[in-house]
């Protein structure tokens, strides 16, 4: 009996096939990972975002306070859309979880603030954060990397003169993107950055299971990107210079690193973020308008209400000076 002859199609998904069981098997980062994946830019001069770029005064960390840490344990970057006191970020920002990839406690976000930041790295401006809402509110869908966001509602409106516009148009490639996020593991690591690289279609349908429990179930909310990032870019906005507008939401890093050192390839080591949709411009544009959903409203943690208790103090104490 002849052995059938495989079409380049069919070699490619059985290869995308394969990948993903060692993506599934390996050491694998993912979503609160990230990577640097080639030559590292993040400390060249024009990495540093400017504060007189207004269209990105809103760029800021969402920072928060873990139980009976007796400071800021968790930071990520959140960004200022649709109004002044709403900001965006990744919703693993709020659902950690431990080595194991096990889920722990929810994180709650009166724990945290977001600060804006100076130049010069002094603090510009402290927002407590008065509730968020994400998708992973809804079990059956906490982890899952394609509704991996969270919208926030501030305590107060910030000080910012231009809000980015977004475009729904992020799954396209493009060959000169910008990734705008905090570093960790970098100089000057209370500056925004810009990384730059391009992005693509994400490869997969579905079926990405990294060893920290996060899966991925439609991977065409999603997209990949060679652009650099560090823990604390999660929740960092992509931008593309040709149309002037966000396009998507950086997330996390798949990479197999079995093979050795990290480097970018478009199917095996990438960083990857999530595209806007009208999904996600429900929820943003619900949280503009103080009309919140109820089943996706991150649930409070009343355990430690004086870590709370602390930060709005601070948040408070700052905005009267």
């Amino acid at each position: 009996m002849a052995n059938p002859t495989l079409t380049g199609g069919v070699r490619r998904t059985l290869a995308r096939l394969s990948l993903l069981a060692v993506l599934a098997g390996s050491a694998l980062s993912a979503t609160a990972g990230a990577a640097v994946l080639g030559r590292d830019d993040r400390n060249n001069a024009d990495a540093f975002l400017p504060t007189q770029n207004r269209m990105f005064g809103g760029l800021g960390r969402i920072e928060c306070l873990g139980a009976g840490s007796g400071g800021i344990s968790f930071n990520a970057t959140g960004w200022v859309i649709g109004s002044a006191d709403t900001v965006i970020t990744a919703a693993h920002s709020f659902f950690p979880r431990d080595r194991r990839g096990r889920s722990a406690a929810v994180r709650d976000p009166a724990h945290c603030i977001f600060v804006l930041y100076n130049e010069d790295q002094s603090v510009r401006e402290i927002a407590n954060i008065r509730y968020a809402v994400s998708p992973w509110a809804d079990q059956t869908k906490r982890g899952d990397g394609s509704f991996d966001f969270a919208v926030v509602k501030l305590a107060h409106r910030v000080r910012v003169s231009s809000i980015p516009a977004v475009s729904t148009a992020g799954g396209r490639d493009r060959p000169a993107a910008q990734l705008l996020a905090f570093q960790t593991g970098v100089t000057q690591d209370q500056r925004a950055r810009i990384t730059r690289g391009r992005t693509a279609a994400f490869p997969f349908a579905a079926g990405v299971e990294p060893t920290n429990g996060v899966r991925i179930t439609d991977g065409s909310r999603l997209f990949s990107s060679s652009t650099n990032s560090s823990p604390g870019s999660s929740g960092g906005l992509y931008f593309d210079n040709v149309t002037g507008k966000a396009f998507g939401l950086h997330i996390g890093t798949l990479c197999d690193t079995s093979a050795g050192g990290v480097s970018y390839d478009p199917y095996r080591c990438f960083n990857y973020g999530l595209r806007f949709d009208r999904t996600m411009l429900a929820s943003v544009d619900a949280v503009v308008r103080d009309a919140p959903s109820d089943d996706q409203l991150i649930p409070p943690d009343t355990r430690y209400p004086t870590a709370a208790a602390m930060l709005v103090a601070l948040a408070e104490g700052q905005a009267r000076s």
